[in-house]
């Protein structure tokens, strides 16, 4: 730790000497992000980066919490203050939500790289992107191309009054976007597909992603999508790419567990939940081959050892045989002592040094058996959808509805066609009971979600999502409105 995060540490201990405070936690947060975006036009890099403090007091059980941009000793001060104000006992301050973690030790953890993504030249990461690029654009009817790899590297320091915790997160993306003009207009397709393929990682997970090796089948079917018709309206089986699914699995699996949401603390801004405490090992969310695992471990952007208020962060079944099993909340809150199955999944975090949220982690589809091509022998006809597009979910995470990239038209087994503008709509636990096979291991694929929004004010979180395609039955499905 440098000699001025030192000082700002001392500064807030030292403007609350003799303010009767029991516990302090004090969050300082370092987030910078570097683009480099490569097109016909050439290249380009930018970096943002976020410097924050935050700072939570715990006065004889009332609560004071404040934060802002890191700036100086004095600064700091005034944040500690502010936030002692806030919990001045009898002055209608809130109750503290969870004890504040008191850690006496010094720990850290660092994202494990083979290769720092900041030891990478600037002319390495363009080259590989115009070697993507290039073959993109290759294709004939291919008229414009883009590419972006992104590394994100998140330092924070948490201290109390007798310990510090060191945290440095990394993560890597990075993708190719093909447009292909048609006569009903623009087609698009994304590698890797959307939601997004942001893992835990450096630059070795850029190399093992090989967009230009997945460039040509990738400017093709973009070619395709433009020329094809659009996907017909029916209902009957599909099967979901894996990165369809991890935005099925974020929106109808993920949110709607989150404890927050099923005491009403999020009704007014990220929405509510159908769900009940007392549903936990009574309800059938899905069928018996759905299992879902919530998890602080593995490539996912989730992944941390501690949250944000200083806990070890939990990992455990969410769902079981299509049971439900658990739930996703706080370390040592208030609802992990009233809902049973809670401490299966917790973690609070906060989007730079702000207040924590309950959040997700990881939450991972456990893989089942076969391939892709099994899914689709076993559906016999159908549609294979491909990539997310856009999504829309009811504020109780009940009635859906998702836009994917594309689709292939299934017959016999066998991909006969694709359709465009395809999309399907249902309801969350007929959707999740009508699930008739996961692939397995070798497909299973670890996606992101970087722009999850929840909490007054808004906060982003980066949350992991781990599927293998599967098979669903009597899928309402059709052409995107609008298109």
């Amino acid at each position: 730790m440098t000699q001025r995060l030192h000082g700002l540490r001392a500064g807030v201990f030292d403007a609350l000497t003799g303010r009767e405070v029991d516990s302090v936690i004090v969050h300082m947060d370092n987030t910078i992000e570097e683009v480099t975006r490569v097109t016909a036009a050439g290249a380009q890099s930018h970096v943002r980066e976020s410097d924050q403090i935050g700072v939570r007091v715990d006065r004889r059980g009332n609560f004071g919490a404040t934060w802002g941009p890191r700036s100086d000793v004095s600064g700091a001060r005034r944040l500690a203050e502010r936030a002692c104000n806030l919990a001045e006992p009898g002055t209608g301050a809130c109750a503290l939500p969870r004890p504040l973690a008191d850690f006496d030790d010094d720990r850290a953890e660092r994202t494990v790289t083979a290769c720092d993504p900041s030891d990478v030249s600037q002319s390495e990461r363009v080259e590989l992107l115009q070697a993507a690029v290039a073959v993109a654009e290759s294709v004939p009817g291919v008229t414009a191309s883009a590419e972006a790899v992104v590394y994100r590297r998140t330092t924070d320091l948490f201290s109390s009054s007798g310990g510090r915790r060191f945290r440095e997160l990394v993560h890597t993306d990075a993708v190719l976007r093909v447009r292909a003009d048609g006569r009903d207009g623009q087609a698009w397709r994304n590698y890797p597909a959307g939601p997004g393929s942001a893992a835990s990682g450096g630059w070795e997970h850029i190399i093992n992603l090989d967009l230009p090796g997945h460039a040509l089948q990738c400017a093709n079917e973009a070619v395709a999508l433009a020329a094809a018709r659009y996907c017909p309206e029916g209902v009957g089986p599909v099967v979901l790419d894996s990165s369809q699914l991890a935005m099925q699995i974020h929106e109808s699996i993920g949110h709607p567990l989150e404890i927050d949401r099923i005491h009403g603390r999020e009704a007014d801004y990220a929405g509510g939940s159908f769900v009940q405490p007392s549903d936990v090992g009574r309800l059938q969310y899905g069928s018996p081959v759905v299992n879902v695992f919530g998890s602080a471990s593995g490539l996912g952007v989730g992944t941390l050892g501690w949250d944000d208020d200083g806990y070890a962060v939990s990992s455990g079944a969410l769902i079981t045989g299509g049971v439900l099993t658990g739930l996703i909340g706080a370390s040592k809150s208030v609802d992990s002592e009233q809902s049973p199955g809670i401490a299966q999944s917790s973690a609070s975090r906060s989007d730079g040094a702000a207040l924590p949220l309950v959040r997700m982690a990881n939450v991972d589809l456990q893989p089942g058996e076969g391939s892709t091509d099994d899914l689709l022998t076993e559906m016999g006809s159908g549609l294979l959808l491909l990539g997310n597009r856009s999504f829309s979910i009811d504020a109780d995470r009940r009635r859906f509805h998702f836009a994917c990239e594309g689709a292939w038209r299934i017959s016999n087994g066998q991909r006969v066609e694709m359709l465009r503008a395809p999309g399907y709509q249902g309801s969350t636990l007929p959707f999740w009971r009508s699930c008739v096979k996961v692939a397995g291991a070798a497909e299973w694929q670890t996606h992101s979600v970087t722009f999850c929004v929840k909490g007054d004010p808004r906060q982003r979180a980066r949350v992991g999502h781990g599927a293998a395609p599967a098979l669903f039955d009597a899928v309402s499905y059709g052409p995107v409105s609008g298109r």
